[in-house]
């Protein structure tokens, strides 16, 4: 007889996407993906001192736990690789990108909609800032197809194969 299981999902609740710094408690952070996790412990606090990215965290309410997080950073593309083509008409041999690195949830806060606030809010902040630093697109390189699927289904952004097989690019115009 077949049977099953369900993981019972509590409630998360968390806060306005924020900064990085030196009050956040990274050391419960559990994504379920070793490179997610390993990225938050042992880099992004370097990565964001050295201005190679920065790095904006959710903490669980009232705390700071860090629940989830997401890295920006700044790049560059050649023309031949923007998509739509119709972008790469009348345009510089190199593009302004923002790059969208790194992102995760505990397991405790998966399927709760997070990873989608979270995605938004980068959006967001990147086209906040191509209003004063020139950018023209967001990418991302999904470590799998699922992720692939989900940038794709939730910010709507299309694939790049200029760049590589998982690229994924979202015009910023």
């Amino acid at each position: 007889m077949p049977t099953t299981t369900s993981r019972k999902t509590q409630t998360v609740e968390l806060k306005a996407p924020e900064r990085l710094n030196d009050e956040h408690s990274l050391d419960q952070f559990d994504s379920g993906e070793q490179s997610i996790n390993d990225y938050l412990h042992r880099q992004a606090r370097k990565a964001q001192a050295a201005k190679q990215a920065v790095v904006y965290v959710v903490c669980r309410k009232d705390t700071a736990i860090v629940m989830g997080y997401y890295t920006l950073s700044s790049g560059s593309i050649a023309r031949e690789s923007v998509v739509p083509k119709s972008h790469q008409r009348n345009s510089p041999s190199v593009h302004p990108v923002t790059l969208l690195g790194r992102m995760g949830i505990t397991q405790e806060a998966q399927g709760q909609g997070y990873a989608i606030d979270l995605l938004q809010d980068a959006v967001e902040r990147a086209i906040s800032a191509s209003n004063t630093i020139g950018s023209s697109a967001m990418i991302v390189h999904p470590l799998n197809e699922r992720l692939s699927s989900f940038y794709t289904k939730y910010a709507g952004f299309i694939p790049c194969p200029g760049l590589s097989p998982i690229t994924l690019m979202l015009p910023l115009r």
